[in-house]
């Protein structure tokens, strides 16, 4: 292990909050001033499908921001972490808060009533992948070594 690398934080790329947001800007603006796009689904199955993919947002965020409250870590991975924590929602998927920020976009994508919000996921999952994951289970390798492999044989990425 890289005694630097202990010290120091993930090499991510951005913010990763601002990958999901930069995408629904567009999908505004492509679908404010090019051409409107709306979700060719019922309005009232479309509040439906909301109200349960907030609670399952927020499920996803509350028990992970839980962990870094618990342990006193910041979130945000351009700082050190301390801990490898593998229980609680970290024993379902070991991201849950970017699965909170796909599944937060398809809120508003409803929310909006803009279907450009939906077909920009796989661009946000993949840059969240290549631009943050990936650069955060390298510095979590180097950290955590077997630990941490072993936790990644045990748990997917996302689900």
């Amino acid at each position: 292990m890289n005694d630097e690398n202990k010290k120091d934080h993930a090499k991510v790329k951005t913010i990763p909050p601002l990958i999901p947001l930069t995408f629904i800007g567009v999908a505004w603006l492509l679908n404010r001033f090019i051409y409107p796009l709306s979700i060719p689904v019922d309005a009232n199955i479309q509040i439906l499908i909301a109200y349960m993919l907030i609670t399952i947002a927020s499920i996803l965020f509350g028990f992970s921001l839980y962990f870094f409250f618990k342990t006193r870590q910041n979130p945000e991975p351009h700082t050190p972490t301390n801990a490898l924590y593998t229980g609680g929602i970290f024993k379902l998927t070991r991201n849950p808060i970017y699965l909170g920020f796909l599944v937060a976009q398809i809120v508003v994508a409803i929310k909006l009533n803009n279907l450009y919000v939906i077909l920009t996921l796989p661009f946000v999952f993949y840059l969240l992948n290549k631009w943050v994951i990936d650069p955060e289970e390298i510095y979590l390798e180097n950290l955590f070594g077997q630990e941490y492999l072993d936790y990644k044989n045990k748990v997917r990425r996302w689900l």
